[in-house]
């Protein structure tokens, strides 16, 4: 069974194991002094992070954020990363993260989910398209480097 709960601080070292294990599999570099377990903590006041166990195992996490507006001015929440580890994949965990993800955004009296894929990730094109999410014409943008700096010093 998979359970789904919001991250806490004690979490802080099983979720950055986690994620240096998504880094590898997308195969971005991480610092080996990277903090992670403290960056983790401190980004948890400003984005949600929900993780899904089974048993006493880490299986996976998802991170999302509330945003206004939207299209008819109408709150939703943005989903950033859904990642399942290795040793978890095909038992649903993504789907009990999405599903916990579309509960909170009714709570908070979002209206609709957006997030965006890789065009070749076709196990998780399946399970989107299979929650009877539509894909969209967007293109996602990245800023990142010395185009950043350039824009924040102008």
């Amino acid at each position: 069974m998979i359970a789904v709960r919001p991250f806490a601080p004690r979490d802080a070292p099983a979720l950055a194991a986690m994620m240096r294990e998504m880094a590898r599999f997308y195969g971005a570099a991480v610092p080996p002094d990277a903090r992670v377990k403290d960056a983790l903590i401190a980004q948890a006041r400003s984005v949600d992070i929900l993780l899904a166990f089974a048993g006493e195992e880490l299986a996976g996490f998802a991170t999302f954020s509330v945003l206004f507006p939207v299209g008819g001015l109408l709150s939703f929440v943005y989903v950033q990363q859904v990642y399942v580890g290795s040793g978890a994949r095909r038992r649903g965990v993504a789907r009990q993260l999405m599903a916990a993800i579309a509960r909170t955004a009714r709570t908070r009296g979002c209206h609709r989910l957006e997030w965006s894929t890789g065009v070749t990730n076709a196990a998780a094109r399946a399970l989107y398209d299979g929650l009877g999410a539509i894909g969209s014409e967007k293109v996602q943008y990245v800023l990142e480097g010395d185009a950043l700096d350039r824009l924040a010093a102008s």
